[in-house]
């Protein structure tokens, strides 16, 4: 199940009805003001948590007696 054509303008048109079309591009700045806030904030925090254990164990399954290919 995708999401066509005729849902999004439907969702659009609900969006414009909503919120009026002066607000549309306010509303869609935050939005992307948003997300790029949070993936950088998300990288920043991966890149501390790689200084931090910089030569991590890269297989503690094997470590903790799992094997692996066996089932």
């Amino acid at each position: 199940m995708s999401i066509g054509i005729w849902q999004i303008a439907l969702v659009g048109l609900v969006l414009a009805l909503l919120f009026g079309s002066r607000k549309l591009p306010a509303l869609g700045a935050e939005l992307g003001r948003g997300i790029r806030d949070l993936r950088g904030h998300l990288t920043q925090k991966q890149m501390a948590s790689e200084e931090d254990a910089p030569f991590a164990d890269p297989a503690p399954r094997e470590a903790a007696g799992v094997r692996r290919g066996v089932r």
